[in-house]
């Protein structure tokens, strides 16, 4: 009799009902964490292309934008050269031994003076503090070991040509 009442006991509906929402509790929150560690690990080591919504949410269009403007800034402060056009233009970002990103844009663009051979030159505009921007054989070497970064909204050729060409009219 002592055995069916220790049973009985134990087998509360109430306990039973709680416990359970325990459990359920506790699996719930752990399948949702356990989730985003794979995502997160898996977003670091096997795509070689990435959305600007995984990366960081600060404001994806104010990075493009400030990386734009940097560009065709200095492009427009340091002539020669002297670009005629622009192509192949990607923000991308290198990851730091810390796992801090380096945002960038990688490019080509087309000397003035070199318009007849049709030589693009490489260029990336990094975002530091403020920026820095590199031409030539060092530019790609930045792009190279760079994860791209899809964007879609806006063609960045033609925004850092309309940028650059704004900046030389407001000159003139």
């Amino acid at each position: 009799m002592k055995k069916q009442s220790k049973i009985r006991q134990a087998l509360n509906p109430q306990k039973i009902l709680f416990l359970t929402s325990i459990l359920l509790s506790t699996l719930f929150l752990s399948s949702c964490n356990s989730g985003s560690k794979d995502s997160i690990q898996s977003s670091k080591g096997s795509t070689e292309s990435t959305s600007l919504s995984e990366t960081q949410n600060t404001s994806q269009d104010s990075l493009v934008h400030f990386l734009l403007d940097a560009a065709a800034k200095d492009f427009h402060d340091h002539q020669p050269p002297v670009p005629l056009g622009f192509r192949n233009v990607q923000i991308k970002y290198l990851t730091k031994p810390n796992e801090e990103k380096t945002y960038i844009m990688c490019g080509q663009f087309l000397n003035k003076d070199d318009q007849d051979k049709e030589e693009w030159v490489h260029f990336v505009t990094i975002k530091t503090d403020p920026y820095e921007q590199w031409i030539g054989s060092n530019a790609l070497a930045y792009c190279q070991d760079s994860k791209e970064i899809t964007y879609t909204k806006i063609d960045l050729s033609i925004a850092l040509k309309s940028k650059y060409d704004s900046l030389q009219k407001s000159s003139k």
